[in-house]
């Protein structure tokens, strides 16, 4: 029974550090694309916060987390012109004495449009 239980255990950790390894290398991935798309330079793999750095941009890259569905809905929604860039800002209601807390969401092929490789602006 005792060798049976550490198989099982063993089966299970195996598991657990596959799908360990997937998603960091998930992740990897994802911070080499953002900063080839960025004309950036990838920092991830230095073990500080920034995942990304382009010109200006300091970058944390997520990807495999639930997506933002409604917030990607509500900034789909917004008409822009030509030479507009269309921008959510969601924020917070903290109550009486406490600052609001705000981000401001954009598409990424759009901020790379404006900001990228594929852009005219220089970082």
């Amino acid at each position: 029974m005792g060798k049976m239980k550490d198989l099982a255990i063993d089966q299970a950790n195996a598991e657990r550090s596959s799908r360990g390894k997937r998603a960091r290398q998930r992740g990897n991935s994802f911070e080499r694309e953002v900063a080839a798309r960025l004309n950036g330079k990838r920092t991830g793999m230095y073990g500080g916060k920034n995942d990304v750095e382009a010109g200006y941009f300091v970058i944390q890259c997520k990807v495999g987390l639930s997506y933002p569905e409604r917030l990607d809905k509500w900034l789909r929604e917004l008409n822009p012109k030509a030479d507009q860039l269309a921008v959510l800002v969601v924020g917070d209601s903290p109550g009486a004495g406490k600052r609001r807390r705000a981000l401001a969401i954009i598409d990424f092929d759009d901020f790379v449009q404006h900001y990228g490789k594929e852009g005219t602006s220089e970082l």
